[in-house]
């Protein structure tokens, strides 16, 4: 790559000469190359909204010496990434400026389950005079490895509720954003 010049001279047989010359010029047009790994896909750490991930950098190669790979987008090899699609891009440029990119996908999704936990039985008496009771306790409230979980109540009745004679079975469920859930119950039990 670059430019040469050739010079030429000739002698005829009574000895005069003539020269001439002319420059060659070699470009650098070809590409260089780069391959980035497949898409990778991870679930969570434990505990964790996210993941560490680890991988191999792609490294560009050229036809002659001299080029040089920029991440120009994601996150660096061995970081936490965060649940979700991180974007990873690279980008190699030789010394003549011809450039290449490539990218692949790094998706952390949350396999892990949400933590619901429920009371104990909680066995009362009825209410002087009354064929029930009021009960209170305190709702089971889910967590969660990410922000988002919500729980509700699938049956049963409220904490400070009239519960009635017998037996009920109160049921609680917590759902995060990726649809995992976990289901916990206990019973309410009113004697008389």
């Amino acid at each position: 790559v670059g430019t040469n010049t050739v010079s030429f001279m000739v002698t005829d047989a009574q000895g005069f000469t003539a020269t001439c010359s002319f420059n060659v010029t070699v470009t650098d047009n070809e590409a260089p190359a780069i391959t980035c790994p497949s898409n990778i896909l991870m679930g969570v750490d434990a505990g964790q909204c996210g993941a560490v991930v680890t991988f191999t950098a792609p490294v560009g190669t050229d036809n002659c010496p001299g080029v040089t790979t920029i991440q120009t987008s994601g996150l660096t090899s061995g970081s936490f990434f965060p649940m979700g699609t991180t974007i990873q891009s690279y980008e190699v440029t030789d010394d003549e400026g011809n450039v290449s990119i490539c990218s692949f996908n790094i998706l952390v999704e949350d396999d892990e389950d949400p933590v619901l936990s429920c009371p104990a039985t909680i066995v009362v008496s009825a209410d002087p005079g009354q064929c029930n009771a009021v009960v209170t306790y305190t709702a089971p409230v889910g967590t969660d490895n990410c922000p988002g979980a919500v729980t509700i109540q699938l049956s049963g009745l409220a904490s400070g509720s009239v519960f009635p004679m017998g037996t009920t079975a109160n049921t609680f469920e917590v759902t995060d954003d990726e649809g995992n859930s976990v289901i916990c119950s206990f019973n309410v039990i009113v004697e008389d």
